[in-house]
């Protein structure tokens, strides 16, 4: 059996920003460095340090 879940209008709204933003970066990359400075910013140090896990992981398999 199935399950389905209904998003709710904020998670709707949620997920067109986030289509929206991924235009708006495409076409303008300032904006996105805009996103990532003030994502990056309102980290806490737990998830800043996943964070650069993650990054230094991803620059060693495309660039390794």
């Amino acid at each position: 059996m199935t399950q389905r879940f209904t998003l709710t209008e904020e998670q709707k709204e949620v997920q067109q920003l986030c289509k929206d933003l991924e235009v708006l970066c495409t076409q303008d990359s300032t904006i996105l460095e805009e996103v990532i400075d003030e994502y990056v910013y309102l980290l806490d140090d737990n998830r800043l340090d996943q964070l650069y896990d993650f990054v230094e992981k991803q620059l060693e398999v495309t660039y390794a």
